[in-house]
């Protein structure tokens, strides 16, 4: 998955090497290692019916359910979980999604401390929380009218990447860049992807990467509010964005 460019499991260009099962789930590769040390990688999984048990080593996984339902197992505890469900499976533990009815979740998996940018950039957390229904949480305020709902942060578990809900309505939106790694998830509605001189669509089930410092912008032109799932490391503010020229974007202070 190459910065700023728009991929989808739903579109069926996924190439087969990309392409796994587990159990009766089917698993789309969407962001993988390639040159990069310590990645963030990203999975998405559909399944009806049980999948297979996997332990991730070396990160901690977050996920998040954007339609369907199924039990998901985190060594002994279980969980039923439904749609705009979000949880938080720490590294070493062993998890599985069973009975699954139309389930599509993308799963996230975050580098820990055993590397050393991971330890450098990874924040004491607290209050570990396994399983957050979006909703439940309060929301801030980013640039514009935009509003989003912070998921896992260090507060609740997540010392090495903040999960976030984002809700854009109608609008379009100047160019802006982070200084973060973060992976985007379009949870529902619609619009574009405005990365230079290009233009892509993005709707429910789109995934992309924005890299720090890349100039982008989203914009919401349908009538419908666009939600966003945002995933990025170091841990932080979703607020944290910065125009061309260096300004912080309102809605956001340095001193976050």
């Amino acid at each position: 998955m190459k910065p700023g460019i728009v991929y989808s499991a739903a579109s069926g260009l996924i190439e087969k090497e990309y392409r796994s099962t587990r159990g009766a789930g089917e698993c789309f590769a969407l962001l993988t290692s390639n040159t990069y040390a310590e990645p963030i990688n990203v999975s998405e999984i559909w399944l009806d019916g049980d999948a297979a048990p996997i332990t991730l080593e070396g990160c901690d996984t977050l996920i998040f359910i954007r339609e369907g339902s199924a039990t998901l197992h985190i060594d002994s505890e279980k969980y039923d979980l439904t749609e705009k469900t979000a949880a938080l499976v720490k590294s070493g533990s062993t998890f599985n999604w069973l009975s699954g009815k139309g389930l599509k979740a993308v799963e996230i998996s975050i580098p820990d401390k055993t590397f050393p940018y991971s330890r450098k950039n990874t924040v004491e957390a607290s209050n570990y929380t396994p399983v957050v229904k979006q909703g439940a949480m309060p929301t801030g305020d980013a640039t514009g009218n935009r509003q989003f709902e912070v998921l896992y942060s260090a507060a609740n578990g997540s010392g090495s990447a903040t999960m976030f809900v984002g809700f854009i309505p109608t609008s379009g939106a100047p160019d802006h860049y982070h200084l973060y790694d973060e992976v985007c998830h379009i949870v529902q509605g619609g619009g574009e992807l405005h990365v230079g001189d290009s233009v892509q669509k993005i709707e429910a089930g789109s995934t992309f990467v924005v890299s720090p410092r890349l100039l982008h912008s989203i914009r919401n032109n349908r009538e419908e509010d666009l939600w966003i799932l945002g995933t990025f490391r170091p841990a932080g503010s979703p607020a944290a964005a910065y125009y061309p020229d260096g300004r912080p974007a309102p809605g956001y202070s340095e001193t976050e």
